[in-house]
């Protein structure tokens, strides 16, 4: 009997887009992103806002996810696969939707999002296919796709944790001393989650006394509008040696108007004429122009954004994460990962296993019942077509 090709092909297309639309929700949900690099179009179908649905509640890999692997699960049952063809047309719908924004709305071009995308539509026209052909065989046991599907779920899920870090950016290593624990803090006074991680910085810093080389540079958003006075304020602070004590201030304090500031600057002892003339130089806000340039050229993702030594926390991750970050840099230690190309190797390899130890041939069908002799039957059976192979013939083999 021949093997269910088309099946073959909108399982392996279902669990291709399951898979990369888990990598993108994993982007979606996560301050470090693993799949999707700053600035691209991954990142700018995110900021679109179409990257969500339901008034930014639903995100659309999410979506991707549960309906690949519905689709999947669906196929795998004989008796449900009567709507393998109606759930891949409308997810095939829904994949040419998806591209056409991109192209005329978004006029950007995630990549994983259009392979999802393709992989949606393939799937579609494999399950038009597979409704016409004849009754054929899985060249695969039960037991073989589900460990494919676990390997196109669980690649992308743990791919995070052997991912290696990215090299440290020259404009970060400029502020390093060597023997240090080296901290680099890129930060908004006016940002809360910069404000939430503020005593976390100082508790570890103290921590460990002397060992520590921390710098904060400024990162001062837009849509804040106090936060650039803010920043140059603590840049101004820091030229009179009351730096840290003023930033302590603009992040505990929720008034950060002119005025307040410079109360503040004030109560700290600071020389009010040379910070009011600080504040007004044009070298403050070049330099912090300057200070920002280097997380952009880094490839801003979100703040706060920390190096800790070799290692880029983004975000206000949990104490245990920063913790670890510090005892590694005291240790000297490099973060050490996994190099993408070994990974998708140590992938395939477990995916040919499967596929090799799972492979099913004509002799695992069933046999067919011996044919009933016309003797047996209690007459003459004159058709010469007749084989004997009874009605079951035309049954689904390939029910896994």
């Amino acid at each position: 009997m021949r093997f269910a090709f088309w099946l073959v092909v909108l399982r392996v297309l279902s669990l291709v887009a399951l898979g990369v639309s888990g990598a993108l929700l994993i982007d979606y949900v996560s301050f470090n992103p693993s799949f999707c690099s700053p600035g691209s179009g991954c990142s700018a179908v995110r900021a679109s806002g179409w990257g969500y649905l339901f008034g930014g509640k639903l995100p659309v890999p999410a979506l991707g996810i549960a309906g690949f692997a519905g689709l999947f699960v669906v196929s795998l049952s004989k008796d449900l696969r009567k709507w393998v063809f109606p759930m891949a047309a409308v997810g095939g719908v829904m994949a040419a939707i998806f591209i056409a924004v991109q192209a005329i709305v978004i006029r950007e071009f995630c990549t994983l999002c259009v392979a999802v995308d393709v992989a949606g539509i393939g799937a579609a026209l494999a399950a038009y296919f597979n409704s016409r052909q004849p009754s054929a065989r899985d060249p695969f046991a039960g037991w073989a796709w589900v460990c494919f599907a676990v390997a196109a779920v669980g690649a992308p899920l743990i791919w995070p944790s052997f991912r290696p870090e990215a090299p440290i950016p020259p404009g970060i290593v400029s502020y390093y001393q060597k023997g240090k624990i080296n901290v680099v803090e890129f930060a908004d006074f006016e940002c809360p989650f910069c404000r939430a991680l503020h005593p976390l910085l100082k508790k570890l810093v103290a921590e460990n006394p002397g060992r520590v080389n921390f710098v904060r540079l400024n990162m001062p958003l837009p849509r804040h509008a106090r936060a650039l006075d803010a920043a140059k304020a603590s840049v101004c602070a820091e030229t009179q040696a009351k730096g840290d004590p003023m930033a302590d201030k603009l992040f505990d304090d929720d008034n950060l108007s002119r005025t307040n500031i410079r109360r503040i600057a004030v109560e700290l002892g600071l020389d009010a004429k040379a910070f009011d003339a600080c504040m007004e130089a044009p070298t403050t806000a070049e330099r912090i122009a300057r200070e920002s340039k280097i997380l952009r050229d880094a490839g801003f993702q979100g703040l706060p954004t920390t190096w800790v030594g070799a290692r880029q926390i983004i975000g206000l991750q949990s104490e245990e994460a920063f913790r670890e970050a510090f005892q590694q840099a005291a240790r000297g230690e490099e973060v050490k990962g996994l190099p993408a190309g070994v990974f998708a190797a140590i992938v395939a390899a477990a995916v040919g296993a499967v596929a090799f130890l799972g492979r099913r041939d004509d002799d695992d069908e069933e046999p067919a019942p011996p044919a009933r002799h016309a003797a047996a039957a209690g007459g003459a059976d004159d058709d010469p077509s007749d084989t004997g192979r009874g009605a079951h013939e035309s049954d689904d083999d390939d029910d896994t």
